[in-house]
């Protein structure tokens, strides 16, 4: 997963306080993906979660976490706003935190669960602000105070990227058929090397970057028979989609329904074409056919004795 060198201050600034604030049972980890169903799975920034929801390896997570954060980009600010918000609500992620750099400072989002099951804004934590939080444990937020030492801001950030290690993944089995949703045992590495954060939503490999018509080509023939879909202008940051194919059986039910109307369109090219045949010997009437009748008599009385 490639970051720009602020995201990983930033992401850095909340590893202590988030430590340190975690009460016995729980665990956490930068870059970690949950598993939340076979079909979905949601890395974030930064993972709090109980220590008997821990995978076979120290970056991977069962079940929903307790808390789930992410550090907007111009990739993935769209997205961490709405429709992975969505997902994070939808799996009953307790508590949900989003550091937003839309300005000179970043801002903290807190969502909570409310008694409803959706997402309520318990806070949105401004520079020079704080607020005291209880869930998934007791923590004063202070932008100031937990991104103290982020370098003073004058000019754009330069993309610097820095790479996290992967732990390697096995390949997993062969895709299943196109119209059918990707699960996570099948997802393996099939994505493109360029992406910021690959996830797996509802059975959609989704992938952050910036990207145009030759991504979509190149993930066309990594997922052949699949609908890749563009979430925003190409060129632009943001997310690429796979979405299952249409089914074996809707593409008869096209072709059969196509099918009469050829053969409807080919009889009238037919019968139009057998008009025209059979209006050209009369299209120079009187004179064509009086030519050829007088050819054939003359030659007739010719071949007379």
């Amino acid at each position: 997963m490639s970051h720009t060198l602020l995201h990983q201050v930033l992401v850095a600034g909340l590893v202590v306080p988030v430590a340190l604030a975690e009460t016995a049972g729980q665990r956490s980890a930068t870059g970690a993906g949950a598993r939340l169903d076979d079909g979905t799975w949601l890395r974030s920034d930064l993972m709090v979660y109980g220590a008997d929801q821990a995978g076979p390896s120290p970056s991977s997570v069962q079940g929903p976490p307790l808390l789930a954060v992410e550090v907007t980009s111009d990739v993935s600010r769209g997205t961490d706003l709405g429709s992975k918000k969505d997902l994070y609500e939808r799996f009953g992620v307790p508590s949900y935190w989003v550091v937003d750099v839309k300005g000179d400072h970043p801002e903290l989002l807190v969502y909570e669960l409310s008694d409803d099951g959706r997402y309520a804004e318990e806070a949105r934590v401004i520079w020079g602000r704080s607020c005291t939080l209880t869930r998934p444990f007791a923590i004063e937020l202070a932008p100031d105070q937990i991104f103290r030492r982020l370098p003073r801001r004058t000019d754009p950030w330069r993309m610097i990227h820095v790479h996290d290690p992967v732990e390697p993944r096995r390949a997993g089995p062969d895709l299943p058929g196109s119209e059918e949703p990707i699960l996570f045992d099948a997802f393996g590495r099939r994505w493109p090397t360029g992406a910021e954060k690959v996830e797996l939503w509802d059975g959609c490999p989704v992938f952050y970057g910036a990207w145009d018509e030759r991504d979509v080509e190149i993930a066309e023939r990594a997922y052949p028979g699949r609908v890749v879909r563009l979430d925003q202008p190409p060129g632009e940051p943001g997310t690429m989609t796979v979405l299952p194919g249409p089914s074996p059986d809707s593409r008869d039910r096209r072709r059969d329904a196509a099918e009469p109307a050829e053969r409807a369109d080919s009889a009238e090219r037919a019968e139009s074409s057998e008009a025209a045949g059979t209006a050209q010997p009369t299209a120079g009437d009187g004179e064509g056919a009086a030519a050829g009748t007088g050819s054939r008599r003359d030659a007739a009385e010719v071949s007379v004795p």
